[in-house]
């Protein structure tokens, strides 16, 4: 048997090389580990988000994740519990463990005074409404904001106008009572005492206190029996109450596209009087947005007074417009102002009061067709008139409503406008305490909050593993330490 040496030299730059192979295959595992890290805690991250809140995704199409899982309390510590069960359940190298999950921020649906909320309601709606449609939109209900503040106050010249028509027709009076008075004591110098109709202005005042002192509802409906009678039971309001918050500073800022695409998202998930969404609790929800009452029908009352307010600014604009009907107010008005004594601004007063009652007559007739859903134009035409001032009487026939028109807006057209000019942190809430309704309504889901909702989730996670062919690597000791991986991941429903 032949016997061999090897050189210290070449013995040293054996064990260079044995150290360098095992340096990149130990290289090489752990870049594989890192990948492999990195997919379980991708995976476990979309495994936890994937246990999104189903009531809220069936009813109104939004993913949230229930930060209290069903129960009163919220509690990272729940999510980071289930987040560990799917890495671990997932984990298959014996050589490479899960070690611990640390929470790295979150934020929650009622962060930002809602509008983190108004932001995803947002983003999901975007790829329903370009921003060329919507800045159409946008530019019609700016015009409609515009004009319907710019012919308010139609109660109060009303108020004014039956209170100045009340001291003259006073006046006038007594003027009579003196000539009879004066043509008993002087028979044969009769003085001539002039006869003067103000029947159809005192019948436009009556009608006006009539229908002010009736139910709005049932001048509206004629029958209300059938309307909801549901409570929401909002024990607390979103706005009011003590809310979780979270942890993640989000900057958002609202704008008029992210107002139109809420109002689009709002007409396709939300019920209203015409508009009932079956499986929801409440009937009228874009009403309680607007509203905000506990009553349903107090809701509706307040929607529909609201667009009864629209519908006289839109009819005023109408009549001050309109010649032919602008000078039959002129000719009534002129009647009390000779009964002044000619006094212009006496006219001008009776003038606005006879157009406000006038346009509050149409206004009724023209919710009747909003509530039968059909269109009312908000300027019309002098063909899409209805009532006539000397035949207001016809108003109280219940079947009586506005003349019917092929184009203009539709009741739901109206409360969207009404909720375009709404305070977007109000809408906010009163969106999300819709939902919580709903939720509480649902016997799995009681204790759900929408201060419990999580939007984005960040992630610090931690795996480790021991190393293999480093140990071989002859440095004068053996390593007997851990290889740990931190992987950072955040996850967001919002698209």
């Amino acid at each position: 048997m032949k016997k061999g040496s090897i050189t210290p030299f070449c013995a040293l730059s054996l064990m260079l090389v044995a150290s360098l192979i095992f340096a990149l295959l130990e290289s090489a595992r752990i870049y594989k580990l890192n990948t492999y890290a990195t997919l379980k805690a991708e995976s476990g991250m979309d495994s936890l988000c994937g246990g999104y809140q189903p009531f809220l995704w069936q009813q109104y199409g939004l993913l949230f994740l229930d930060g209290a899982y069903g129960t009163e309390k919220f509690s990272m510590a729940y999510v980071s519990e289930e987040l560990e069960k799917q890495i671990e359940g997932s984990m298959g190298k014996a050589d490479f463990s899960f070690c611990e999950v640390a929470v790295d921020g979150y934020s929650i649906a009622t962060d930002g005074a809602g509008a983190l909320f108004l932001d995803y309601v947002a983003e999901r709606q975007k790829e329903n409404l370009p921003l060329g449609i919507a800045e159409d939109i946008y530019q019609e209900y700016h015009h409609v904001d515009e004009l319907a503040w710019e012919y308010t106050g139609t109660e109060e010249a009303i108020e004014e106008a039956q209170s100045v028509f009340a001291s003259i027709k006073a006046e006038w009076q007594e003027k009579i009572r003196i000539l009879w008075k004066w043509n008993e004591n002087n028979p044969g110098a009769e003085v001539e005492i002039p006869t003067i109709d103000t029947s159809v202005i005192e019948n436009t005042w009556d009608m006006v206190d009539q229908m002010k002192n009736s139910s709005f509802l049932q001048l509206i409906f004629g029958e209300i029996s059938e309307l909801s009678q549901k409570q929401s039971n909002v024990q607390s309001r979103l706005q009011e109450r003590k809310k979780e918050t979270g942890t993640m500073r989000i900057s958002t800022e609202g704008n008029w596209y992210r107002k139109i695409l809420v109002l689009s998202y709002l007409e396709e998930y939300f019920s209203c009087y015409i508009q009932n969404q079956k499986a929801h609790f409440l009937e009228y929800e874009m009403e309680y947005i607007l509203c905000g009452e506990d009553a349903e029908w107090k809701n509706l009352e307040g929607a529909l007074k609201r667009i009864l307010w629209l519908r006289e600014a839109a009819n005023t604009a109408h009549l001050v417009q309109d010649k032919e009907k602008m000078a039959i107010v002129e000719a009534l008005a002129n009647i009390v102002g000779f009964m002044a004594g000619e006094n212009p601004a006496v006219v001008k007063i009776i003038e606005a009061g006879i157009v406000g009652a006038w346009a509050y007559f149409e206004s009724i007739l023209d919710l009747r067709s909003l509530v039968a859903g059909e269109r009312i134009p908000f300027i019309k035409q002098e063909d899409e008139w209805t009532i006539e001032i000397r035949n207001i009487f016809s108003i109280f026939d219940k079947n009586a409503k506005a003349k019917v028109c092929s184009d203009g807006l539709e009741y739901i057209d109206y409360l969207k406008q009404l909720l375009f000019m709404t305070e977007e942190k109000k809408m906010a809430y009163r969106m999300m305490e819709v939902m919580e309704i709903g939720m509480k309504e649902q016997q799995n889901y009681q204790n759900c909050r929408m201060d419990h909702m999580l939007v984005i989730l960040k992630y610090k996670i931690n795996f480790e593993s021991r190393p293999i062919f480093q140990s071989f690597i002859t440095t004068g000791k053996t390593y007997d330490g851990k290889l740990l991986f931190t992987k950072e991941v955040q996850r967001s429903y919002i698209p």
